[in-house]
Parts: C-alpha cells; sequence; structure tokens
C-alpha cells in the first residue's frame, strides 16, 4: 500500500497547483479587464497558456490513473497465480486441478478458448483433457496428435511457445478446419514440461486477430510450470 500512495500523492499535488495557478490567473484577468478594446497582459497570457495548464493536469491525471491501474492489475494476475499454485499442492483431484488451471488462464488472459493436451501413456499422444470458454466444439477439436504432428505436436517436441497473429490468413502451417468454421483468429501454445520433459500444451484461440503477445503470454507459461511441477511432483510418488 505504501508504494502506491507514494506513487500517487506527486501528480495529484501538481495537479492541485496547477489548478490553483490557472484560478488565480483567471482571477487576475477578470479584476484587471477594463474594457473590450484594452489589451491586457494577464489576459493574454491566460488564453496562451490555459489550455497547456489543462493539458498537463490531464496529462498527470491520466499518470497517476494508469499507475494505480497497473498495480490493481499486478496483484490481481499475483493473486490467482498463487491461489493456483494453492490447488496444486492441496487438491488430489487431476480433473479439479486442470479446471482450475484453465479458469485461471480465461480469468487473466481471457482467451474464447482453452485447450489443454496432455501425452497419454496407452497411445503416446497429445489427448485433450480440459477444454474451457467456447461451448458445443465439433468432435475434430477434440482429435489427438502425434509426436510432432500439427502445431500441438511441434510445440511439445520443441518445448517452445507459438503465436499466430491472424491463423485466417496463416498459408503455411497446419491450421484445424474447425477453427476456422468457428471464425477463432488468433491462436498461441505454450509447452508443459515436467523432469525436463514435454508432458503436454495449453492452447488458447481468441477470436481477435493479434489477441497473443509476451505480456500475457508469460501469464500462461507461469500457469503452465506451476501445473507441470503438479505433474512432476505426482510421477515421483
Amino acid at each position: 500500500m505504501t508504494p502506491h500512495k507514494q506513487q500517487g500523492q506527486s501528480p495529484i499535488q501538481i495537479i492541485g497547483l496547477i489548478a490553483f495557478i490557472g484560478l488565480a490567473t483567471s482571477l487576475l484577468a477578470f479584476l484587471r479587464f477594463d474594457a473590450p478594446a484594452a489589451i491586457d497582459p494577464v489576459l493574454i497570457f491566460l488564453l496562451v497558456a490555459y489550455p497547456f495548464l489543462i493539458g498537463t493536469a490531464i496529462y498527470f491525471y491520466l499518470q497517476d490513473k494508469k499507475i494505480a491501474t497497473s498495480l490493481q492489475e499486478e496483484y490481481y494476475i499475483k493473486w490467482f497465480l498463487q491461489s493456483f499454485a494453492k490447488v496444486c499442492l492441496s487438491e488430489n483431484d487431476q480433473q479439479v486441478i486442470r479446471e482450475e488451471l484453465s479458469s485461471t488462464i480465461l480469468r487473466l488472459i481471457r482467451p474464447a478458448l482453452v485447450m489443454v493436451y496432455e501425452i497419454s501413456p496407452e497411445t503416446e499422444r497429445l489427448e485433450v483433457t480440459q477444454q474451457s470458454g467456447i461451448k458445443n466444439l465439433p468432435d475434430t477439436a477434440a482429435h489427438g496428435y502425434a509426436f510432432g504432428e500439427g502445431i500441438p505436436g511441434w510445440v511439445m517436441q520443441n518445448q517452445n511457445t507459438v503465436i499466430l497473429a491472424d491463423i485466417s490468413k496463416e498459408q503455411y502451417l497446419q491450421v484445424e478446419m474447425w477453427a476456422r468454421s468457428l471464425e477463432l483468429r488468433s491462436y498461441a501454445a505454450v509447452p508443459i514440461i515436467a523432469k525436463a520433459k514435454s508432458v503436454g500444451i495449453i492452447g488458447m484461440y481468441s477470436l481477435e486477430p493479434g489477441f497473443f503477445h509476451d505480456s500475457n503470454l508469460l501469464i500462461a507459461q507461469l500457469a503452465a510450470q506451476l501445473y507441470g511441477l503438479r505433474l512432476a511432483s505426482q510421477s515421483g510418488q
């Protein structure tokens, strides 16, 4: 709470000072204005300087609001990630943890669709274990991938993040037809890693082009790391 107050006081004091100067110049201009033909230097100063004073006041006010909003958003993100970490530590039901994982991403990043894939020990393929967001997806959305197959398989194989800014214009990478049919525009995926091995991925779709970028992908990567640590501890039991 202390850093927030310290950052907010200075712009507010400056705004108050600017407002006082503006009122003082207005009062002086009113008291010294004698006739329409008179050229009052205070009035001229007021006409020239007051727009800049107002603009500066608005600028500092918006800067103060921006700082407050940024701190609030940072606290919001930390709170949800800490909450998810507690679920990973305390919950024994794997499906509940998956639901909390996708719910956390939906709240913090706000994509249209979150899909969690995990490697199946029986088939050794990436299989969908959780879908959240858009309801009533076509059956083709639930099919799995072999290691290295498609974008999800590539993400798992290379342990790397993928961002497609606009899948409707993508010509070279394999994009699912069901995603195009639902008019989903952008896609991103991050790997889930446990004990240095890829065990799954988190895929996200948005209805907006260019929705995913480094800052919101960092949130998904942190969530994936927490889930990977949970899977690693589970396999070691």
